[in-house]
């Protein structure tokens, strides 16, 4: 029995180097990685008390945020201030990863 490897399209799936979307395509916080800064898009998927609360807290739309850590609740820096959000309202925000930082080794 023979065994094929084939060879997965370059778009076929996001992937992540050094904790950041390769595509860096719009997607809800709770798919973003440790390591992630993300432009927030929208709270539309949160519960409109939800959003009011995130929002006065300084997490709103285009705002920059940085993933932290995600092992138990996601842990954000949004404005110099860490927040800690459970995954079922993660899921609700949408955001713009930010593009991996080039090296400028030579």
């Amino acid at each position: 029995m023979s065994l094929r490897v084939l060879p997965l399209a370059p778009e076929s799936s996001p992937r992540a180097s050094d904790g950041v979307l390769a595509d860096a395509r719009p997607c809800t916080l709770a798919q973003c990685r440790p390591g992630v800064r993300a432009t927030v898009l929208g709270l539309d998927d949160c519960g409109s008390d939800e959003a009011c609360r995130l929002r006065s807290l300084g997490l709103c739309e285009g705002t920059s945020v940085s993933v932290i850590d995600s092992r138990h609740a996601m842990v954000l820096d949004v404005r110099g201030t860490r927040l800690a959000l459970g995954s079922a309202l993660t899921a609700g925000i949408t955001v713009q990863p930010h593009p991996a930082a080039q090296s400028t080794r030579g």
